[in-house]
């Protein structure tokens, strides 16, 4: 049986009816326009990081991962017990300086994560209207060469979006290199990337689908509707 044709993407208005409940009425008003796409894809990217890079515990939730809410180097891995203790203040004023990004949901993350979420999915995003529905889909992580093709891709724009891995004084010389030079691990995230983007369109096709066969039942109900009044 020959493949079913993909579309070339899917389109933005298609899921803004299921991501609207992403953001509240006034994060949107205040928010500039953006892709509504980019936040539905974010979510999973961000979830199935927590999922492959956290240690998980008996009760399902993870090792906590604490960070600055704003990405300050200087709160990573500090609880906010060990903060007030530090700076002698309440844990409190130390709770809204630290985010937990591996047990907190998405709608909960600070304007930054939020933002680091949403730089890598605005990319894939574009990745996916450059290359098409069909080819993203088609695409096999496991193949050397289309690992390399997207791998590199998805390392540099991390890179672009991340310069504080080339600072000589802070940065990090393992995730500073280029792609093919990462370790095994590093590469894997980066592949993960496009596994996640095909997953998520997979199941906002299926969602298209759904709604198309509505969409005609409706028609066709209407046209039934309309032969028995004549």
């Amino acid at each position: 049986m020959p493949k079913e044709k993909l579309p070339s993407s899917i389109n933005a208005e298609e899921i803004e009816d299921s991501n609207s409940e992403s953001t509240t009425e006034t994060e949107q008003s205040s928010e500039v326009e953006r892709d509504p796409r980019v936040e539905s894809l974010a979510i999973p990217l961000a979830r199935d990081y927590a999922e492959k890079n956290y240690k998980k515990r008996e009760d399902g939730t993870f090792e906590p991962a604490w960070r600055g809410v704003n990405g300050e180097k200087q709160y990573k891995g500090k609880s906010p017990e060990q903060i007030a203790e530090e700076e002698g203040i309440t844990v409190e004023e130390a709770r809204s300086r630290v985010i937990d990004i591996a047990n907190q949901p998405y709608n909960e993350y600070s304007e930054y994560w939020k933002g680091q979420n949403r730089g890598g999915a605005e990319f894939l995003i574009g990745l996916l209207d450059e290359k098409g529905a069909e080819a993203i889909a088609e695409a096999d992580p496991s193949d050397n060469e289309t690992r390399e093709e997207y791998g590199n891709r998805i390392h540099d724009n991390w890179l672009e979006r991340n310069s504080w891995a080339k600072d000589p004084n802070y940065g990090d010389p393992v995730l500073a290199q280029p792609y093919n030079n990462l370790p095994a691990n590093e590469q894997q995230k980066d592949i993960d990337q496009l596994v996640v983007l095909q997953t998520w369109l997979k199941g906002e096709q299926e969602k298209n689908h759904k709604r198309q066969l509505t969409y005609k039942k409706i028609a066709s109900a209407a046209v039934n509707l309309n032969n028995v009044k004549l």
